[in-house]
């Protein structure tokens, strides 16, 4: 069984000589995904400079179980951003490092236009990128990567390859030459007709932000003659899942990938009688698969430069999550009770499993396994 402080990543993250004196950017340290790379980076001994928009952020991350053994050691260092649409925000942020991870771009469906989705995901990516290159002409390329979290909705469009049970002739084996090329004009007609779509806006503000991204690689190179930043790279999740390193107060302030976990775990979806809605096409990927895939990508510029990579590993939808949990604590009588009873396109993650060495990431279940039982220890008191 997982516990909070035992995490297995599948790369070395044994602490290296050659690591101590780099430092990596991460935007957005404090987020789900972005946590997890920085507990990777910290092992391996790099300084994490990181980036919120919070003071408090800091003190929070290293109060947390996983991150004690380094509260002393002054390898996390931070830097607020407040907007990081204005241009030069991260000027500062980007001074002296060798890497860069840009995490910070939350999943938010709440918002109710698709500019609210767009402004921050593609401004961040340019401010964060021209600051980077302007640090690597003045200072001969000392930033060797950057890395830019996307996502499989910048891949995946439905609406040119529907599947087969939305009436399309075949279900598409996605890799990385696709793009989400349909996603915006769908989720600007559904803005217009007063019928919005957040999960739509999403995958198409992650494809323009990741597109946005490559096309600064190219005018730069086009006008100045060569490229002069650093090595780019994608990485391309599906549904995240697996236990957090960064605890939230409760239950309810939890990412919007694990809350449906709790939610069917704590028996929620039982009473309301109903389960979550579906995140997209249902892909997942543990967050520790994606984070090594993140810092591999650093440590290999020469492979990862201008790649994409997906990172998926099949279908769990949100039944999938519930039929789970019932395998797994199924002979807890109390556990039966509140779990609600309840072929589409794939993916192929090939190139990122030669990237990180793997025949396979990690199983759904082991995932589900390692997110519950972190729940039943981070809150006991609860009672389930």
């Amino acid at each position: 069984m997982a516990t909070p402080d035992r995490f297995t990543y599948p790369i070395d993250t044994t602490h290296s000589p050659q690591s101590e004196s780099k430092v990596v950017l991460l935007t957005g340290v404090n987020g789900y995904i972005a946590s997890h790379i920085a507990l990777i980076l910290l092992r391996k001994g790099y300084t994490v400079r990181g980036t919120s928009r919070s003071t408090s952020t800091p003190s929070r991350l290293l109060s947390q179980s996983a991150f004690l053994p380094y509260a002393s050691t002054g390898r996390l260092q931070h830097v607020v951003v407040t907007d990081i649409t204005v241009a030069g925000a991260f000027d500062e942020a980007v001074r002296g490092v060798h890497a860069i991870i840009h995490a910070a771009s939350p999943v938010d469906f709440r918002l109710s236009s698709v500019d609210e989705f767009f402004c921050p995901a593609i401004e961040g990516v340019q401010s964060l990128l021209q600051s980077a290159y302007l640090e690597n002409r003045d200072h001969k390329g000392q930033i060797s990567s950057f890395v830019q979290l996307s996502s499989i909705a910048a891949i995946v469009d439905k609406w040119r390859f529907p599947p087969i049970s939305e009436g399309g002739v075949e279900n598409r084996a996605y890799t990385e030459d696709d793009w989400n090329l349909s996603g915006e004009a769908v989720a600007r007609k559904s803005e217009s007709d007063g019928k919005f779509l957040p999960m739509v806006a999403y995958g198409a503000s992650k494809a323009a932000a990741e597109r946005s991204m490559w096309t600064f690689v190219e005018t730069a190179t086009q006008s100045h003659g060569e490229w002069v930043g650093p090595a780019c790279t994608s990485i391309n999740p599906g549904v995240v899942t697996g236990p957090p390193v960064n605890w939230p107060d409760s239950p309810d302030a939890l990412n919007t990938t694990l809350l449906p976990v709790w939610n069917i775990w704590s028996g929620k979806c039982k009473a309301e009688d109903r389960l979550p809605p579906q995140i997209g096409g249902a892909t997942y990927i543990d967050v520790r698969d994606v984070a090594a895939l993140h810092v591999w990508a650093i440590e290999n510029p020469e492979a990862s430069i201008g790649q994409r990579y997906f990172a998926t590993n099949g279908k769990a939808p949100p039944q999938g999550i519930a039929d789970t949990i019932r395998k797994l604590y199924g002979h807890d009588e109390k556990v039966r009770e509140r779990i609600i009873l309840g072929d589409e396109p794939t993916c192929k993650a090939t190139k990122a499993y030669q990237a990180l060495g793997v025949e396979r990431f990690r199983a759904f279940e082991e995932s589900i396994e390692d997110t519950v039982e972190a729940f039943r220890m981070r809150w006991p008191e609860l009672g389930l």
